[in-house]
């Protein structure tokens, strides 16, 4: 099968849809699961930073794996840490939960590197805001996938049918892309040694480049925002609301389709209407507002407003992932996006790592989930200004810190 975009595009989407439904799946049946496997639900937020944990490092070492292995290789291994992970957690004791946070991060790490380096052989610089985002829909995707049929599966065959059936899906989803490997590894280099030290090599980027700088951190932030919405948006709603877990997660799959869209539209817009750092500045106010009116929420709200709100959630503070991994694509050096992608994703993830548990940490202290909203739509508000501010700065020529370097 020849490498074309469509499928490239195809086999990255399933493959990114695959392991996001595995990260939401364990959300989602976090409230039935954390009884047997004998701990409190909110501590959902420890394993998201467990799984984020090793998908930094993981992501680390993705630069040196494409080269040797091939993306698709790659990729197709991060579907069998998936199944691993599913099949762990059915063990159901804290250390079960453990391994399963740490094979789910084995499958995260290198998912973004691997599809930047294979979208950007396949796809113009003019091009890449929309394709990069049509293959970020599978994120929303999966939560989508799994907050619409995670419930129904849980109160059939339980929890842990729930997770066997992810499990198995993603080996179906490692078969099927079995096809294209040849057509998409063909630049794969197998003598190439597999060196530990060649893991910092892509943060030495960071230090060259002060808008990739700016990029990771705006990462750090919106990261941290979205992935503390997928860890305790149903809790949430379960909790403070007193809402049906499979009403939940029909809530929550709306919040998945307004990420869906709003990917979709933020990359047709980005590069063609504005520039796509504007787009990225933008989507951080949007994403306080919204955060905010998630803070007031109430059990009287009418289905209308809250339909409304959860599509305008999932638009900001989950459709803002592809655009921003286009900007790093077009800001890596030649032959670098994938080294690069990885070191702004170390970065990004350390949000996904601090955010939730502090998230956690603050609805434990004040017992409600206000403060806790509140306090991410603040980081959501200052990282919006702050990019702006860098935007701003790269028109003039000057770098955020004022050192003069062109943005």
């Amino acid at each position: 099968m020849r490498a074309t975009l469509t499928t490239a595009l195809s086999s990255m989407l399933a493959v990114q849809t695959m392991t996001s439904m595995a990260v939401f799946t364990v959300a989602v049946f976090a409230p039935a699961a954390a009884a047997d496997i004998g701990v409190d639900a909110t501590t959902i937020g420890a394993f998201m930073s467990i799984a984020y944990t090793v998908a930094m490092v993981a992501g680390l070492a993705a630069g040196t794996l494409l080269a040797r292995y091939g993306a698709l290789r790659v990729s197709q291994l991060t579907m069998l840490c998936v199944a691993a992970g599913m099949a762990a957690i059915v063990l159901a004791s804290p250390l079960a939960a453990v391994a399963c946070a740490v094979f789910i991060g084995m499958a995260y790490g290198p998912g973004n590197p691997a599809s930047a380096h294979v979208l950007s052989r396949v796809s113009s610089p003019a091009r890449r805001p929309l394709i990069f985002s049509i293959r970020q829909t599978g994120v929303p995707l999966g939560g989508l996938l799994a907050g619409a049929a995670v419930p129904s599966i849980v109160l059939l065959f339980g929890w842990r049918g729930a997770a066997l059936a992810v499990g198995g899906l993603a080996l179906v989803v490692l078969a099927a892309v079995q096809p294209v490997r040849n057509a998409f590894d063909a630049d794969r280099r197998p003598d190439l040694p597999l060196a530990v030290a060649g893991m910092a090599a892509p943060l030495k980027l960071l230090r060259t480049d002060p808008m990739l700088r700016a990029l990771a951190a705006a990462g750090f932030a919106y990261a941290g925002c979205q992935t503390s919405v997928a860890a305790f948006f149903v809790l949430y709603l379960t909790d403070a609301l007193a809402m049906p877990l499979i009403q939940a997660g029909l809530v929550l799959a709306v919040v998945q389709a307004g990420g869906i869209a709003g990917r979709l539209l933020w990359g047709a817009v980005a590069g063609s209407v504005v520039s796509a750092r504007a787009v990225l500045a933008g989507l951080g106010v949007m994403m306080a507002a919204c955060l905010a009116a998630t803070a007031l929420l109430t059990a009287d709200w009418p289905p209308a407003l809250l339909t409304i709100l959860a599509l305008a959630l999932g638009a900001s503070s989950f459709g803002w992932n592809g655009v921003y991994l286009s900007e790093v694509a077009s800001r890596a050096p030649e032959g670098a996006i994938g080294q690069a992608t990885g070191a702004v994703q170390f970065v990004m993830f350390g949000g996904v790592v601090v955010m939730p548990p502090a998230f956690g940490a603050l609805v434990a202290v004040t017992h409600g989930y206000t403060a806790a909203f509140l306090a991410i739509a603040a980081v959501a508000l200052g990282t919006g200004l702050y990019l702006r501010r860098a935007y701003t700065a790269g028109r003039t020529g000057v770098t955020v810190s004022g050192k003069g370097e062109p943005g």
